[in-house]
């Protein structure tokens, strides 16, 4: 008779955040089937939810139904490796799902799968996307904002709030919707709006200027909490459905609002953001400042905001060096 005695250290660390986060050996016996891995999945988003952003959170949630759904579809009954992951990624593609989304889903199956087992199952993505491509421009240039704050809409119309939302969030350093939606009277002081981002939890202050106090009293209402009319429940779960409810409506009559103002490009609830920061950049803004103003915890992020303005800076920064070189030869 044999005797098999294992030993297996639990490592915990804590990173800056607050999470307590496992490090466990692995073994390279170790399999780990579709089922099983959604199952301990779901486990791990409702554990990690009290210290991700909410956005977060969706990403997971979202990534793990389609997962599951194709699964199913496929039959999928063997353990994840890499060939299943890169299977997945062919089936989201016939599906017709834009290779950001494809990336989302990828980081957020990956980052679950390292959560619960490991990072030593993160090379099973190495063959698959998580890069994020570049997209449309998203920026406006400061005519068609100008633009659209001179078309003439019915006063205490849906179209009028969303309007003002949208220059809001530009004049607010790019304020995002969702900080808009819960922002709450008791955040503004002495002239001043703060707020925590909702994605980053980087706190952002921004000083009231005229044009803000200005849509600021237009939506003062006694016994209200929240300063714009988007969201009515103090139950934190249904005002947040309410939030996502809402952030629809408002995208599609962002849509309607640049056709009323002659704006050719696609408008929706980060144009504004987008705009600001590429103004920024256009007016010689330190990329640092930007990052900040964007609640940004990693100013890489900030590079994606900015990368798509016009390339005449460049054409003109490069005209200059070779006008130096030829006015010295």
């Amino acid at each position: 008779m044999s005797f098999y005695i294992r030993f297996e250290f639990h490592v915990f660390i804590h990173r800056e955040n607050g999470e307590r986060r496992e490090i466990r050996p692995q073994s390279t016996r170790e399999t780990v089937s579709p089922e099983v891995f959604c199952q301990r999945a779901e486990v791990e988003i409702v554990r990690q939810q009290e210290l991700l952003s909410r956005s977060t959170v969706d990403n997971y949630q979202t990534a793990l139904r389609s997962f599951r759904v194709f699964c199913k579809e496929q039959h999928e009954k063997g353990a994840i490796d890499a060939a299943l992951i890169k299977r997945y990624e062919r089936w989201l593609d016939n599906q017709h799902i834009k290779s950001n989304t494809v990336s989302c889903y990828m980081r957020s199956l990956r980052s679950l799968l390292s959560k619960i087992y490991g990072d030593g199952m993160r090379h099973l993505f190495d063959k698959v996307y998580t890069g994020r491509a570049a997209t449309a421009k998203r920026s406006l240039p400061i005519d068609d904002v100008a633009r659209l704050k001179s078309v003439e809409l019915p006063r205490r119309s849906f179209l009028s709030l969303v309007r003002d939302l949208f220059l809001f969030s530009f004049y607010a350093l790019g304020m995002p919707f969702v900080d808009m939606a819960f922002l709450r009277r008791q955040q503004i002081i002495d002239g001043q709006l703060t707020y925590c981002r909702h994605k980053t939890g980087q706190p952002v202050t921004v000083r009231i200027e005229p044009c803000m106090q200005e849509i600021l009293d237009r939506y003062q209402t006694a016994g209200r909490d929240y300063v714009f009319p988007l969201i009515k429940s103090t139950d934190q779960q249904k005002a947040y459905q309410e939030y996502k409810q809402m952030l629809n409506r408002y995208n599609r009559a962002l849509k309607h609002l640049a056709g009323m103002a002659g704006i050719g490009r696609h408008l929706t609830s980060y144009v504004a953001r987008h705009t600001w920061a590429s103004t920024a950049y256009s007016e010689n803004v330190d990329l640092a400042v930007i990052s900040r103003a964007l609640g940004h915890a990693n100013p890489q992020n900030t590079l994606i905001y900015i990368r798509q303005i016009d390339d005449q800076r460049l054409h003109d920064a490069n005209h200059h060096i070779i006008d130096s070189i030829n006015n010295h030869s």
